[in-house]
């Protein structure tokens, strides 16, 4: 029996809420999907809502030269869907929930020596001219001790995807955080978004947009890209008006929590006498995750991946009753049947793939899965002086930077105003200024008047950084700097590679022989407004020191946005 289901798909404008249907629609066997989907249809003629998916093995009910597994998951219907008559609207989540429990371990029934025979395969089929690209994907799988729904919301708000949809059942449960769109009918436009094409984030705004610039012009993965942009304008043809089938945008890359992707956008003008049944009939399952050719690349599939893969590459939507439609395509989704969660997770093998690094694309996709993101907040630090922001172009650049980077909302114009109110009932003194912008885009002001530092901020102790400056908190100032809670005082930071980091507040600079030395980004440091000002006026040159470079120092500096530079000693 139907329990929920929840639709977060951003273009709708808010979160819609279904329970209690009219009526539940479900298909266990091929012959039985097409006239749910001509149900399906009908209650939405009648100005219902009706919500579901189909699931990757139904593919055979379109064409019974599609190979799938005959069997499905278990418990599982090949499509389900429920009519609904009332909807109840609510924003857009849009704040981190807390206290999550995320599955502990996740097991995969391909190991990587299966992996890697089963790339071997592929190759020699792309070699023997059966195929161009194979959409091979693993399965993980997982206790689940969290709740469902708790998890869903986790997951929209970490994945920040555009088409997510919950649906929970008393046999089974849906949640899929997909970012990629499968078709959008409205009126008699139809229009899909195809996504091929991966790189993971880079950890700095610097590698971050490296890896931005590097797949947006990487040959393999726009050959790839247009690949499937080439199969879907064929199957968008027999539905559509002849001439009406055109690429819109090619090869864009799109930002993510922990990948960036590529995606294209075709659309088309539907022929006037073709229904729901008919798109699904042309375009199911989605050429992204099959490949192409689609029949002989899915017999391929079939031979090589050990489960069916369920509602994952299958496709969740809605149709809504002004007769426009939207489905997803079935990625990034975990599908919970009892208390076990299953996960899919791929990509696109071509003649051009090298395997660790496709092993490495399905890992980076399921990253999700593993990282139990902190509640944080954006944060700079500046100085006020006579009621006046020191360096405000500069702090405005981190905040809308790290916003950029972490998707938080950041407007400067209200910015912007609700810095002038708050600087309007200071008088002329130096103050403290911290500014932190929330999850949800507020923004928070914190003021204190500018006092000498405490001595113990003055003199200095080595302290080993045991943590990889693998993350995004290394190069971006939040509020969630871990290595920080349990100090009090100045300290010096020495990377587990041995190289000096940064110190407790500030960047650290060594005089040596008469000129000034900061250490590189890389090393894992905060970039500091203050510490970009001396190395762009020539005052401050980069170079990677050691303790050896400390007792060489003539003088050892700490330098920030509030306090500038100032002297430090080393305690012996």
């Amino acid at each position: 029996m139907h329990k929920k289901t929840v639709v977060d798909f951003k273009e709708l404008g808010q979160r819609l809420i279904f329970e209690n249907p009219l009526i539940e629609l479900s298909a266990k066997s091929a012959k039985d999907v097409k006239p749910i989907l001509q149900e399906v249809e009908n209650y939405q003629m009648q100005g219902y809502y009706v919500i579901g998916y189909v699931s990757y093995e139904a593919a055979q009910a379109f064409d019974e030269k599609f190979s799938v597994k005959t069997r499905s998951l278990s418990g599982e219907y090949l499509a389900y869907f429920t009519v609904h008559q009332e909807v109840k609207k609510e924003p857009f989540l849009c704040q981190s929930q807390k206290n999550i429990q995320l599955p502990k371990s996740w097991q995969s029934s391909t190991t990587k020596g299966e992996y890697e025979k089963a790339i071997a395969r592929i190759k020699e089929k792309i070699r023997q001219g059966n195929t161009y690209q194979v959409n091979y994907t693993l399965q993980l799988s997982s206790l689940l001790e969290e709740d469902a729904f708790t998890l869903y919301n986790h997951l929209v708000i970490a994945q920040e995807a555009a088409y997510n949809c919950y649906i929970e059942h008393d046999d089974f449960a849906i949640l899929s955080v997909s970012p990629e769109l499968f078709f959008k009918k409205k009126g008699n436009r139809l229009i899909t978004r195809p996504m091929k094409g991966t790189i993971t984030r880079g950890y700095s705004t610097k590698e971050d947009l490296e890896n931005k610039i590097w797949l947006a012009n990487d040959s393999k993965n726009r050959a790839e890209n247009m690949m499937i942009v080439d199969l879907l304008r064929n199957d968008m043809g027999r539905i559509s008006e002849i001439g009406s089938v055109k690429v819109t945008k090619l090869c864009e890359v799109e930002q993510y929590s922990t990948v960036w992707q590529m995606t294209s956008t075709i659309e088309s003008q539907l022929q006037s006498d073709k229904s729901l049944l008919d798109i699904f009939s042309a375009l199911f399952p989605c050429g992204s995750i099959t490949g192409a050719p689609k029949i002989a690349t899915m017999a391929i599939i079939n031979q090589l991946e050990k489960q069916p893969r369920g509602v994952y590459c299958g496709t969740i939507g809605i149709c809504l009753p002004n007769g426009d439609a939207i489905f997803n395509v079935g990625i990034r989704t975990i599908q919970k049947l009892g208390n076990q969660a299953i996960y899919g997770a791929g990509g696109g093998i071509t003649w051009g793939s090298a395997c660790d690094d496709e092993y490495k694309e399905a890992c980076d996709k399921a990253a999700v899965l593993y990282r139990n993101q902190p509640d944080f907040d954006i944060l700079t630090t500046a100085r006020v002086s006579h009621k006046q922001v020191v360096d405000l172009d500069e702090h405005i650049k981190r905040l809308k930077e790290s916003a950029r980077y972490f998707a938080y909302p950041f407007s400067k114009e209200d910015f912007l105003a609700k810095l002038s109110k708050q600087l309007e009932e200071l008088d002329d003194a130096d103050y403290r200024l911290r500014i932190l912008v929330k999850q949800t885009g507020a923004i928070q002001f914190q003021l204190a008047e500018l006092r000498d530092l405490p001595e113990n901020y003055l003199k200095a102790e080595l302290v080993h950084r045991s943590e990889s400056i693998d993350s995004p908190f290394t190069y971006f100032k939040t509020t969630y700097r871990p290595h920080l809670q349990s100090l009090s005082g100045e300290f010096i930071f020495i990377s587990n590679k041995g190289y000096l980091q940064e110190t407790t507040i500030g960047n650290l600079i060594l005089e040596i022989d008469g000129k000034w030395y900061t250490p590189p980004v890389d090393v894992g440091i905060l970039d500091g407004i203050c510490r970009q000002k001396l190395i762009k006026e020539g005052r401050v040159f980069e170079a990677y020191l050691t303790k050896d470079d400390l007792k060489k120092a003539s003088h050892i500096y700490a330098c920030n946005s509030v306090r500038g530079v100032y002297e430090i000693t080393l305690n012996k």
